[in-house]
């Protein structure tokens, strides 16, 4: 009785979207390493992580958003733009205060991109639209157009450019933090009221009301953190070039959105994890990684992710269409 209860809950696991996309990401990482043995190399590792540390942050927020149905496009702005606040502030006052005050910016845009989808009714692709425009005209009028170089390697550049020594690896503090906004995502998201509001909110929005849940309150808030989390890859971003220039983060919610739906979070709300998205980032800067190694030309890994998009958006909906079918059928032979 024991081991059936072991081997049912191991095809329920298996049964589960992230492992799936796991198993996709083994085999691509077992093909390449086949193919190029140095992507298998430590330092390599450490270099994919890296590049994909801010891309996997903002993939978190981003996610809660289509979550509840939704669309977050300023966040490539937003993380030009807290880049800019940082380092114009940090040239008169405490760089830690001015991370501060970049964060609660992203956390105030968000919480705007949220009223004007919520209270105000705008289209989410609109709002978010209108408001990447926005912020990208600030991050102009905020340094003029020219780059502001800066350098704290106490606070901001440690953050962004520094390293944990873990035995003979140096791991970068980005990657660090990236995990642990992960870490703190999947708690959120899988431990908590506001995780299981969120999914309901996103599956059926009417029916969460019903239950009492305060649906408008918790779509703002998946913009406020969808904001914060842009505005602290921003700080991080900045604090690695060690400069913050207006266009920054000019097309980077284009990775982050397929890091998401790469990684199983459904475009029509009400599915996804957290899992799933750090794997979804993860088989992104594989394929970057392995492009670069095998000297493909950059046109090929936007070609490349563009199909993994279609790919995993297709596959999602002709889930849902079978899944729908089977419904309908069933409902016909409990009818007659």
């Amino acid at each position: 009785m024991e081991g059936k209860a072991k081997k049912n809950k191991l095809l329920s696991l298996w049964g589960k979207q992230e492992v799936g996309i796991f198993v996709i990401f083994i085999v691509l990482c077992v093909f390449i390493g086949c193919i190029t043995p140095r992507f298998v190399k430590p330092q390599n590792i450490i270099n994919i992580l890296r590049q994909i540390s801010n891309v996997g942050i903002m993939a978190v927020g981003q996610a809660m958003v289509i979550i509840i149905a939704g669309i977050d496009l300023s966040v490539g702005s937003m993380l030009s733009l807290s880049a800019c606040i940082l380092a114009v502030l940090s040239e008169s006052m405490n760089p830690w205060i001015a991370m501060i005050i970049s964060l609660l910016a992203g956390a105030g845009v968000g919480a705007i991109n949220g009223l004007l989808t919520v209270k105000i009714g705008i289209a989410p692709f609109i709002a978010t639209l209108g408001i990447q425009m926005m912020a990208k005209g600030f991050s102009f009028i905020i340094t003029n157009g020219i780059p502001v170089k800066f350098s704290y390697p106490d606070s901001v550049g440690f953050l962004g450019g520094g390293t944990f020594q873990i035995g003979e690896v140096s791991v970068p503090m980005s990657i660090i933090i990236m995990l642990v906004v992960y870490a703190v995502g999947i708690v959120v998201m899988s431990k908590t009221v506001f995780g299981r509001e969120l999914y309901a909110t996103g599956d059926n929005e009417r029916s969460a009301k019903l239950s009492g849940i305060n649906a408008s309150r918790i779509k703002i808030s998946a913009y406020v953190i969808s904001g914060l989390l842009a505005a602290l890859a921003g700080i991080l971003n900045a604090g690695n070039l060690t400069t913050a220039t207006a266009d920054a983060g000019d097309g980077i919610e284009s990775n982050v959105i397929a890091a998401v739906v790469i990684g199983g979070v459904s475009m029509s709300g009400g599915e996804g994890s957290v899992v799933g998205i750090l794997i979804g980032a993860a088989i992104m800067g594989v394929i970057k990684n392995a492009f670069i190694l095998l000297n493909f030309k950059a046109n090929w890994q936007t070609i490349t992710i563009g199909f993994l998009i279609i790919l995993a958006t297709g596959i999602d909906c002709v889930t849902k269409q079978i899944k729908a079918a089977k419904a309908s059928v069933k409902v016909s032979k409990e009818l007659k």
